[in-house]
C-alpha cells in the first residue's frame, strides 16, 4: 500500500501558539526558526518565528503528515504564500484568551481565506483553558468565519487536544478529496 503524504500548514498571528502546536504534534525533533526578540517588544514573548516551524508525524501506516508553521508577524507575510503552496489543508490558530487577541487575527485570516478559498481548514481557538477565554461563537463572529468551517477549542500544549484538531482537519481534507473525485 502506497504511503500518502499530506502537507498541513499551521497559520495564525504572532503568539497564537503555532510553534507550540507543531512541537506538540511532531514525532520528530521539530525544526524551529525562532530568534530572540528585543526587550519589551512583542507582548513579552522571548522569541518569534522568522521562517517556519516544521514537524512530522505518522498518522497511520499509510499516512504521514508534514506540519509547517508560518511566521505570524505581518512583516513576514511574503512567506505565507510560499510556505502554503501545495498544502492540503491548514489549521488557523488564534489566541482566544481575549477579544483583542482574536482581533489580531482578522487580517491574516482574511489573507488565507482570499488566497486559498477552496482549501480545507479548521479554526482552532487556542488557550481555551484560560479563565478569560472567549467563546467559539465570539471567535466566529470576530473573524467572520463561514458556518461551513469548523471552529474547535484547543490547548496547544495538550497532545489530546492538538490531535483532536488535527483529526478534524484530516476529515475535512478527506471530504474535500471525495467531492473532487466526483467533480473531476
Amino acid at each position: 500500500m502506497p504511503i500518502k503524504v499530506l502537507k498541513i500548514v499551521i497559520a495564525g498571528p504572532y503568539g497564537a501558539g503555532k510553534t507550540t502546536l507543531v512541537k506538540t504534534l511532531s514525532e520528530v525533533l521539530p525544526i524551529e526558526t525562532d530568534v530572540p526578540v528585543t526587550k519589551g517588544s512583542l507582548d513579552g514573548k522571548r522569541s518569534t518565528t522568522v521562517a517556519f516551524d516544521y514537524g512530522k508525524m505518522k498518522v497511520r501506516e499509510d499516512l504521514v503528515v508534514h506540519l509547517f508553521g508560518v511566521p505570524g508577524q505581518e512583516r513576514f507575510s511574503f512567506m505565507w504564500k510560499i510556505i502554503a503552496r501545495g498544502m492540503h489543508g491548514y489549521v488557523f490558530i488564534v489566541d482566544s484568551s481575549s477579544e483583542d487577541r482574536v482581533k489580531e487575527a482578522i487580517n491574516m485570516y482574511s489573507f488565507f481565506q482570499e488566497n486559498f478559498p477552496n482549501t480545507p481548514h479548521i479554526v482552532a481557538a487556542n488557550k481555551q483553558d484560560v479563565p478569560s477565554a472567549v467563546s467559539l461563537n465570539t471567535v466566529r463572529n470576530i473573524l467572520k468565519v463561514p458556518y461551513t468551517v469548523k471552529i474547535m477549542p484547543l490547548i496547544a500544549t495538550n497532545r489530546r487536544s492538538a490531535l483532536l484538531v488535527l483529526v478534524a482537519l484530516l476529515e475535512e481534507i478527506r471530504s474535500a478529496l471525495q467531492v473532487m473525485k466526483y467533480v473531476y
